[in-house]
């Protein structure tokens, strides 16, 4: 390993896309490093805060899911602060917003889930969109909200940059040859620049290892884990949510 070890190698270590070898050298490497083992308990403690924040809401008996309450919510996040040893800098603090909040937003942001932002404040101009599934609705969703939260912004004057990261079967999305909304991503790029498409490296990978060659739509580009995009994203301020 280089002396310098990248936030990308982190990303991979802590989702457990290391080799044996990697990961044994990097552990024998944290306990000599303070700050590398600083560097890694915050990675792996905005991954869990995420996770924990966006865990799968419960089913009501008519099969819809229930709306997670604010105060379940913030405890999921304060749960993923405690397993945080080194403070995130800045002073930043976990804030868990309802999708109303989003300054200028007229629709929710996703019905029934809640935003996450780092920052004081939730910043409606940087949201990213991330997407794990296939399911034809929460494509659907994730291309309908993108739109809305975009002719929103257009329509107040206020200029927004929206990223939607797709990972696991939610890469579909963006695939050449097996999107069923290539036509869709096309326009919405067109008529929007600063719409950007990502796809987890992870994902393409492992499907390339089964046997299935991937190929992105020519908008998209593939970033080299979809936590560490997510994690980068709310580092600089983004606003945050799974779709």
């Amino acid at each position: 390993m280089n002396q310098v070890i990248s936030d990308e190698i982190l990303h991979a270590f802590v989702d457990g896309e290391l080799d044996v070898d990697d990961s044994e050298k990097l552990i024998a490497r944290m306990r000599e490093d303070a700050e590398l083992t600083q560097r890694v308990c915050v990675l792996r403690s905005l991954q869990n805060m995420v996770r924990l924040a966006y865990a799968e809401p419960p089913v009501s008996a008519g099969g819809k899911p229930l709306a997670v309450p604010r105060r379940q919510l913030m405890q999921r996040c304060a749960f993923g602060c405690l397993i945080l040893v080194a403070g995130l800098s800045g002073g930043w603090a976990l804030r868990s917003l309802d999708s109303q909040a989003l300054a200028g937003v007229s629709a929710p942001v996703i019905g029934g889930f809640q935003a996450v932002s780092l920052s004081r404040e939730a910043d409606p101009n940087r949201v990213i969109l991330h997407l794990d599934s296939a399911a034809p609705e929460r494509m659907q969703a994730a291309l309908d909200q993108a739109e809305r939260l975009l002719d929103e912004a257009e329509r107040q004057g206020r200029t927004m940059q929206l990223e939607i990261v797709a990972n696991s079967h939610g890469i579909n999305l963006i695939r050449a040859g097996v999107s069923p909304h290539e036509a869709r991503i096309v326009r919405m790029t067109q008529r929007h620049a600063n719409l950007q498409w990502v796809a987890c490296s992870q994902t393409i990978a492992r499907y390339t290892g089964e046997g299935q060659i991937v190929e992105l739509l020519p908008v998209a580009r593939a970033a080299p884990t979809a936590i560490g995009e997510i994690v980068t994203r709310l580092q600089q301020g983004w606003t945050y949510v799974r779709v």
